[in-house]
């Protein structure tokens, strides 16, 4: 994933759909990516629960389909960097925005809106 969202090629964007509104809260992530990891330690401190789709695992275990996969979720949020996190299936952005999110005390909120 890079900077500019061009998408070519085959696009799994309903199998993103389907994942992001399976569950709460979802954030597709990277293992070297310093915001990913900065995400997933501020939802652990506010202990929510979220499932993550780390993109280096997508990779390996589906070669022939990680672009298709990434076309998807580039052409859903329209980023190309990570992390990207979802709640209640809606994108709300990276790290930044999730803190923003926090921050003004509207996280468990937006949460507890899924249920």
């Amino acid at each position: 994933m890079g900077n500019s969202p061009s998408i070519s090629g085959q696009v799994f964007d309903t199998e993103i759909r389907n994942e992001v509104n399976a569950d709460p809260v979802v954030m597709y992530s990277k293992k070297s990516c310093g915001y990913c990891k900065m995400a997933k330690t501020l939802l652990a401190e506010a202990k929510v629960d979220f499932v993550e789709k780390e993109l280096d695992i997508v990779a390996k275990e589906r070669p022939d389909e990680y672009q298709q996969y990434v076309n998807g979720l580039v052409y859903v949020t329209r980023s190309t960097t990570v992390p990207q996190i979802f709640i209640c299936g809606k994108y709300i952005g990276g790290y930044t925005e999730l803190n923003k999110l926090k921050e003004a005390r509207k996280l468990l909120e937006a949460v507890e809106e899924c249920a």
